[in-house]
């Protein structure tokens, strides 16, 4: 099984860091007459709590089963990722309303020099952050450290309208201070987008919805190439977390013992879980392999038919 420590180093210093940005830019956006530059380092310290949550996500899912969870509980790493999608939905609409709003205001931005330098070196930053975050993520497989590092990426794209408007401010004055409201708000609309689907993936992992179609079949071909495997059905996947739980009815020779039959279902399920680590359990039933066990629906090996 894939181990959580990455992640949760990842995201430490990711809250680490949206600590240190919110005070600045809130502090700067203060001490220079933004208000933009305030709320951008208001969202950055909201972040804190995203990172909150994904910490909280990876030590519930790393505890082991007990007398209350008799299944484990990495179902918390998709009640994390569920908190995480519908925040940052509401960020997203937000920014998209607030870009809207923006439009039709022309007030100026005082001390826009300074505030831009403050809102860029964020800017590069959380984009840094994104990056590597997302990067960590795809490499453990993980949703729910995805999920944050889209959460970044917002913060990021708040930053880059920020910058925008204040280095339009800078160098062309109070004419240009539209970019603020229009970049954010092409921004805002694909961060809606991305926000949708890590809550609907959310969503579907509590309601046990099969993975994609591609997983599945990634699964599935490691089972009849096992020696002694010479049928399966009923095989079901399902999403805990960031790990998967699959369970299948196995068929083998029905002349074998139940102590063979039971060696090759454990030969099956190591095949499973060397292969693809993020497979915390496989329960697989052992059938013998005669007619009225080999269903129409099955899958066989066609020289054992």
């Amino acid at each position: 099984m894939l181990s959580t420590r990455p992640a949760v180093r990842t995201t430490w210093i990711g809250l680490l860091l949206n600590l240190l940005l919110g005070a600045a830019k809130t502090t700067a956006g203060w001490a220079l007459g933004s208000k933009v530059l305030i709320a951008d380092g208001m969202h950055s310290l909201l972040d804190l709590l995203t990172d909150i949550a994904v910490l909280i996500g990876f030590s519930m899912a790393g505890r082991p089963e007990d007398d209350t969870h008799l299944y484990g509980h990495h179902k918390f790493a998709s009640l994390a990722k569920f908190f995480v999608g519908g925040i940052l939905i509401v960020f997203s609409i937000a920014l998209v309303i607030s870009a809207l709003l923006g439009l039709r205001s022309d007030a100026l931005l005082p001390k826009p020099g300074m505030a831009a330098v403050v809102a860029v070196i964020s800017l590069l930053v959380k984009e840094a952050l994104f990056q590597w975050t997302r990067r960590v993520a795809r490499r453990l497989n993980s949703d729910l450290l995805l999920a944050n590092a889209w959460h970044h990426r917002s913060d990021s794209i708040s930053s880059l309208g920020v910058s925008l408007a204040l280095v339009g401010i800078y160098l062309g004055g109070p004419s240009w201070a539209f970019l603020d409201s229009a970049v954010t708000l092409v921004f805002g609309c694909y961060l809606v987008f991305e926000a949708s689907r890590i809550f609907r993936r959310a969503c579907a992992d509590l309601l046990d919805a099969a993975p994609e179609r591609e997983i599945i079949e990634d699964l599935r071909e490691h089972i009849l190439p096992t020696p002694g495997a010479l049928a399966y059905h009923d095989f079901r996947v399902r999403r805990v977390g960031d790990f998967f739980e699959i369970d299948l009815h196995l068929q083998v020779d029905p002349s074998l013992t139940v102590e063979r039959g039971h060696e090759i279902a454990g030969e099956v399920k190591r095949r499973l879980c060397q292969q693809h680590p993020e497979v915390s359990k496989a329960l697989i039933h052992i059938e013998p392999a005669n007619p009225q066990h080999i269903k129409t629906r099955g899958i066989f090996d066609i020289d054992s038919k």
